[in-house]
């Protein structure tokens, strides 16, 4: 069976993972959109955030390693724009490019918490379930398929790979990575057309069919109001002051 790694925590016990699914995304959204709005003059406001979402992912249980290595994505991008600043003259830059950098990693850490919590699958119910349109959740949902299919074979042709022995040699190297990488991209394709013939058989034609959800606790519809009213209220402080 097809999965994606980061679905693994999503089967973690946690008062994070017990959140509906169609709680997580709008509270998710919210605060991400609370944290891109805060302004430059008040940059203290992104620790409080940052402390919000350092304790979710605390008591979601979310290990430190997994986040830390899924955050590494940004460093290049931080140390091109620490650099940038080193030479602009302006002393404002400086202000301008650590709300830039706060605020993207404080967005990143908030969607990680949102992917490690909650299932694949019931993201894009919940999704479908806030009036996303369908034809953009069907295709994250196979793109999403194809990845998996990807990693998949890719594991597999790495293990068989290191089965024959080390590879020396840098030209060597190359060849055979790149030979790997023709024959990766031709078996996805031809086992994401299986995927579809299996589909189609099944009775897919264009949509996917909508399954009957339970409806959420109020108790929490009662935290997402309240993340929402702290959240805005936050920010409507900080951009009056």
């Amino acid at each position: 069976m097809l999965s994606l790694e980061i679905d693994t925590l999503a089967r973690l016990d946690s008062p994070v993972h017990q959140l509906d699914a169609r709680v997580k995304l709008p509270c998710a959204v919210v605060l991400i959109a609370a944290v891109l709005a805060v302004p430059v003059a008040q940059n203290r406001l992104l620790l409080v955030y940052a402390a919000l979402l350092v304790g979710l992912a605390a008591a979601a249980r979310l290990p430190a390693r997994w986040l830390f290595k899924r955050m590494a994505v940004l460093a290049p991008f931080l140390v091109l724009g620490t650099v940038a600043v080193a030479l602009l003259p302006r002393a404002e830059a400086i202000g301008v490019w650590t709300s830039v950098a706060g605020k993207c990693a404080l967005a990143l850490l908030g969607a990680m918490i949102l992917a490690g919590t909650s299932a694949t699958a019931d993201l894009l119910r919940a999704a479908r379930a806030w009036r996303v349109p369908r034809t953009l959740t069907s295709l994250t949902g196979f793109a999403i398929t194809y990845l998996a299919v990807l990693s998949d074979e890719a594991g597999r042709m790495i293990t068989a790979m290191r089965s024959r022995g080390r590879v020396r040699g840098m030209t060597r190297k190359l060849r055979t990575w790149a030979a790997m990488l023709v024959t990766l991209m031709s078996r996805a394709a031809e086992r994401a057309d299986h995927i579809a013939l299996a589909m189609v058989s099944r009775g897919y034609r264009g949509t996917m069919p909508a399954l009957s959800q339970e409806p959420v606790p109020a108790a929490q519809w009662a935290l997402a109001a309240g993340t929402v009213a702290v959240a805005g209220a936050l920010t409507w402080v900080a951009m009056s002051a």
